[in-house]
């Protein structure tokens, strides 16, 4: 090996070194072969004044979806809770954490990435009333939900409700997504935990009907007492 090919092999070496040096990460990275976790949990809106999934607000800028677009999900935690959020008042919510099935493009969600929403009102009884169909056939957690938007009329006019189907999972990416699910439920499941989201609820997970009627008779009696208390306009 002559004095010249010695030398460039060093400058080579020299060069990955120096790249390897410089290799850091501030946030961390997400990993490409399993479920990533974020330090603070992906929060999606499910916007059902104007329609479609949300992140970081409710203007148009925020807007990932429109109503007419439907996206499959893997569900992987649901919880009930009662309380307050955003602008709704006292009343039953369910909380979803989930991951974007593989065909979902990475402009709307990112891939293989715990999300996480909360439901009401008839988007939960859409959601639930699809799980007790496919239990006549299947487990409802191993397959695919999709997740569409109804478009309703009520007293203040048009809104939307969230809408839930349910498939099998077809592709070998779907399966293999399974497969990361179940490792990353096996140590993460108590991770699942959304503290700003849930500041203002309270978990009700495993209630009986009357101590929910009673919960909400106390929160509607507090609240009435806070409204007669402040001062006339």
């Amino acid at each position: 090996m002559g004095a010249k090919t010695i030398n460039c092999l060093f400058k080579e070496i020299q060069t990955m070194a120096t790249k390897k040096s410089n290799q850091f990460s501030v946030f961390g990275t997400r990993p490409t072969d399993s479920i990533y976790l974020p330090d603070v949990p992906y929060s999606i809106r499910l916007n059902c004044k104007d329609g479609g999934l949300f992140v970081g607000g409710s203007e148009a800028q925020h807007r990932k979806t429109n109503p007419d677009q439907k996206i499959d999900i893997s569900i992987i935690k649901v919880s009930k809770f009662f309380g307050s959020l955003g602008k709704t008042k006292n009343v039953l919510w369910l909380q979803l954490f989930y991951v974007a099935a593989p065909n979902v493009d990475v402009s709307i969600l990112p891939p293989n990435t715990v999300c996480c929403s909360y439901i009401k009102k008839q988007s939960i009884s859409h959601l639930f009333n699809q799980v007790l169909e496919v239990m006549d056939h299947d487990d409802p957690g191993f397959g695919i939900f999709t997740l569409s938007f109804n478009r309703e009329m009520g007293e203040n006019g048009v809104y939307y409700s969230v809408d839930f189907d349910w498939r099998s999972r077809e592709s070998e990416e779907e399966q293999q997504q399974l497969d990361l699910i179940a490792a990353f439920m096996l140590t993460y499941k108590e991770q699942l935990i959304d503290l700003e989201g849930t500041r203002d609820l309270t978990c009700v997970d495993g209630w009986t009907a009357q101590q929910l009627q009673a919960l909400t008779a106390q929160r509607q009696e507090l609240e009435g007492i806070e409204n007669r208390s402040l001062p006339a306009a």
